[in-house]
């Protein structure tokens, strides 16, 4: 018997950690830097925050994306696979102003 896989679970899988959710949020309004994240993440560590994007990015939910100014700039933005998480997270903003 073959078992069907839970598509709530699989998401929570890719997003069910806290700082990957705050990030996917932040990423969702517009293209962030790393240290730009960090100052709106403000308890994030770090090393937290280079590992969730890592692995956001290996997930293909964001893309880092290296731009070639002067200085470089490293951004990070949500990928086509991600934009459809925005009215889930816009539903859960929704739903925090409600009841808290």
């Amino acid at each position: 018997m073959i078992k069907e896989i839970c598509p709530v679970t699989e998401t929570i899988k890719l997003i069910g950690k806290k700082w990957n959710l705050l990030i996917l949020k932040n990423l969702s309004e517009r293209p962030y830097s790393f240290n730009e994240l960090k100052r709106n993440l403000d308890s994030i560590s770090s090393k937290t925050l280079s590992e969730s994007l890592a692995y956001l990015n290996k997930e293909g939910l964001i893309v880092r994306e290296v731009k070639v100014n002067s200085p470089i700039r490293v951004e990070y933005r949500l990928t086509k696979k991600a934009s459809g998480l925005k009215p889930v997270l816009e539903d859960m903003a929704k739903w925090g102003k409600k009841w808290l």
